[in-house]
């Protein structure tokens, strides 16, 4: 089971979007079983959102409705609570530039659950007085995505999931997303 943690919404053509919810997409899309952990309005397009993410048969039990007054958050307390309603993680992909509890908390859950941790924000924070999971990756999200950084997240997660090894499941999803590695 993949968990993806962040604020999914939809856009224009009511397609899932923002980096949670296409990561989400492409791991379902890749076969795996996903649960999001996070927060929608509690509004129209709050419902709207729930609404896609069950037709794409992710489960959304743990999203947060949140007052339509400002941007959804998601603190600490909030994914702790999440967390809290998932049974089964063995991968959880944190799409969402998080503060230090908040990224506390995912780092906890990802312990408790025992695992495979992948930090996809566009503004990956790390703790300074944690040590991260042995089997952490950290990607920078790039600011805008048409959905391929987010299909490669996906797939990476869901090879993850498969019980691949970290370098083959990246090498993997590397090739089936069509990116390349430059040198350095």
């Amino acid at each position: 089971m993949i968990v993806v943690l962040g604020r999914p919404g939809l856009d224009e053509r009511g397609t899932l979007a923002g980096r949670a919810g296409r990561v989400a997409a492409a791991a379902a899309g890749a076969g795996s079983g996903v649960e999001l952990v996070g927060s929608v309005t509690d509004d129209a397009s709050g419902d709207a959102t729930i609404t896609a993410l069950g037709r794409q048969r992710i489960g959304h039990a743990a999203v947060l409705r949140m007052p339509t007054t400002g941007a959804p958050r998601l603190d600490a307390a909030d994914i702790e609570l999440g967390l809290r309603y998932v049974s089964e993680c063995h991968v959880l992909v944190v799409t969402d530039s998080l503060d230090e509890a908040g990224l506390a908390a995912a780092v906890e859950g990802a312990r408790y659950h025992r695992a495979a941790l992948v930090i996809a924000a566009a503004q990956p924070m790390l703790p300074d007085d944690e040590e991260m999971p042995e089997d952490t990756t950290v990607l920078a999200a790039p600011e805008e995505d048409d959905g391929a950084f987010a299909g490669l997240v996906g797939g990476y997660a869901s090879r993850l999931d498969a019980g691949r090894d970290a370098a083959e499941a990246w090498r993997d999803a590397l090739e089936q997303s069509g990116w390349e590695v430059s040198a350095p």
